[in-house]
């Protein structure tokens, strides 16, 4: 099977004993186009609790519950929105020959404007209930409830990096990111790294925090150190991406 449609799924036990679940499907234009080729696994280092898969399970959920509402959103605009114009058209018509009053148009355009709008709603209510709508949604939830999580020797070097990290003060933290030794995730598999990295990249907002740690000056230490302080970055989780990110092949 092709190895784009393997997809992981990394749960990260956190020192405090918190879930970070990592994972693709938060872009609701590509959970919209997974189907049974597709292969996805659970990897965890730590065994997470019932509870939090059981949490994390309802958030995919949801998920899925708002890619098919903004899929059928958009595969179903033009004919709503015809069928919407033409409704508008038809009741201005008609209220043209039936409403008499000394200002025309003011009441023939606000009960246009109104009947168009309802079609436009209604419609849009029985897409998202249509058949259609419905078979998209299980076959989605049916692909998640397969998921199955098991252990792995990478996430668990990835949770003692990052417990290092956290149990450590920021200034020092920072001080280690422009540290060029590192022989960590000596277990790790390239496929899986270059899919947690994927993750981390949108978790951080894009691609931009790479370069400021290729070249990690006075100047950026003191930014890291401000968002840190602000709260604005997990600098623990950062620096654990940044040590994944030098197991790259140059």
């Amino acid at each position: 099977m092709d190895t784009k449609n393997n997809l992981t799924i990394f749960h990260i036990h956190r020192k405090d004993g918190t879930s970070l679940f990592l994972h693709p499907f938060s872009d609701s234009q590509f959970l919209i186009t997974l189907n049974n080729s597709y292969t996805i696994k659970g990897l965890y280092g730590n065994e997470p609790r019932v509870e939090s898969l059981t949490m994390f399970r309802n958030d995919l959920y949801r998920l899925i519950e708002s890619a098919v509402k903004s899929w059928m959103n958009d595969i179903r605009f033009i004919p709503r929105f015809i069928i919407s114009s033409a409704a508008f058209l038809l009741i201005y018509l008609v209220a043209s020959f039936v409403i008499r009053d000394p200002i025309p148009l003011i009441d023939e355009l606000v009960l246009s404007f109104a009947g168009g709008i309802a079609v436009y709603i209604i419609m849009s209510r029985k897409d998202q209930n249509s058949e259609k709508s419905a078979k998209k949604r299980l076959d989605l939830r049916l692909l998640m409830d397969k998921i199955v999580f098991e252990e792995d020797e990478f996430v668990k070097e990835v949770e003692e990096i990052l417990h290092y990290h956290e149990s450590i003060d920021n200034i020092s933290i920072i001080n280690s990111l422009a540290e060029s030794n590192d022989n960590s995730f000596i277990n790790s598999k390239p496929d899986d790294i270059k899919q947690l990295i994927s993750y981390l990249d949108k978790y951080f907002s894009g691609r931009n925090y790479r370069k400021k740690i290729e070249n990690l000056n006075n100047q950026e230490k003191d930014k890291l150190s401000k968002w840190a302080k602000d709260n604005k970055i997990d600098l623990s989780l950062f620096a654990m991406y940044k040590k994944l990110l030098k197991r790259i092949p140059k």
